[in-house]
């Protein structure tokens, strides 16, 4: 067997990650884990206080674990340099990592769940991360016990590093418009995950001067899309996520999605087995993400329209952006 470590990024909830590192200590392949957490300088005044709990809570002896590596950032990172910090530290020595925003809370079977599953699927060519995740929307899971889905969710995940590599150098936006160039790739991508074809072409219109796409978990789900990649998702959630209360940068506090999300059942079981390797890709699965709620009219705007990516494509970038400004 091998032990993934787990990395947890964190800045000023002290609740949440005292529940989150209890949830692991509590999975019986802690012991022979290493974590990592890095703590975020606060961005502002108002951070100050939680992140002077965050780090008296770390001051104490983190149990349970193989190793404890705690690094309190001096200066303020910000949430993505701060992971990246983290994904130096990891892949300097390994080749898996699990990782954890610092809101979830576990099942007593998801580090098992993890590290076997980062051992099943590590050479297969369509499987590029392991999610701990279960939607609830009536996937076809075909009698085992995951399902692959083209999608990627940061509450608690598993990586490879060398595939990290190929996902890295996909979130190329040259590479994109590239993609975005041919019209049955991108019906396809529309036929399929309606929400990604949009925020796709919502990036390639919006994202002004810069090369790449940022490491998010949409934007890695739009990657898996194109290339008919994707994550494993377990039948039965083994994270519950307590992000929905505000105290993060993601999601706005929403009380009744809060309160649906703390009532979510979670796997009680304390080891895990999967019942096949092999994935089978049903595209319904992933059109059932859309249909519940994931499409996101608003936030996705009119790039929803096909019609908007007909006259991206008979236009051009240059000219499309031109035509949306009134520029003469």
């Amino acid at each position: 067997m091998i032990y993934a470590p787990v990395m947890i990024f964190t800045c000023n909830r002290d609740q949440h990650l005292a529940r989150c590192i209890a949830s692991l200590a509590k999975n019986s392949y802690a012991p022979k884990t290493e974590l990592f957490i890095s703590v975020d300088y606060p961005p502002d005044d108002k951070y100050v206080d939680g992140w002077n709990r965050v780090c008296r809570l770390l001051e104490k002896p983190v149990e349970g674990f193989k190793k404890v590596n705690i690094y309190i950032q001096e200066k303020n990172l910000g949430p993505v340099e701060n992971e990246e910090f983290l994904y130096r530290k990891v892949f300097a020595v390994y080749d898996r990592v699990i990782i954890s925003e610092d809101d979830n809370e576990f099942a007593p079977n998801f580090i098992e769940y993890m590290d076997k599953g980062l051992m099943l699927y590590e050479k297969h060519p369509k499987v590029f991360g392991v999610g701990g995740y279960a939607f609830d929307y009536g996937f076809d899971a075909h009698g085992n016990n995951v399902v692959a889905l083209a999608d990627f969710n940061m509450w608690g995940c598993g990586l490879w590093r060398e595939k990290e590599k190929i996902i890295e150098e996909q979130l190329s936006y040259r590479e994109w418009e590239k993609r975005a160039r041919n019209p049955f790739a991108m019906w396809k991508l529309y036929h399929n995950r309606k929400r990604l074809f949009s925020r796709m072409l919502g990036e390639l219109l919006g994202h002004g001067n810069k090369d790449r796409a940022e490491k998010t978990d949409v934007n890695r789900g739009i990657v898996m899309a194109l290339n008919g990649w994707c994550t494993i998702h377990p039948v039965v959630t083994k994270v519950r996520n307590w992000g929905w209360d505000g105290s993060g940068l993601n999601i706005v506090g929403a009380a009744q999605k809060q309160g649906e999300y703390e009532g979510q059942y979670l796997d009680g079981d304390s080891h895990f087995e999967y019942r096949s390797e092999n994935v089978i890709f049903d595209t319904g699965n992933n059109r059932l993400m859309d249909a519940n709620n994931e499409w996101n009219r608003e936030r996705a705007r009119w790039y929803n329209d096909p019609l908007t990516y007909l006259l991206y494509w008979i236009l051009g970038k240059k000219n499309f952006q031109k035509w949306i400004r009134g520029d003469r």
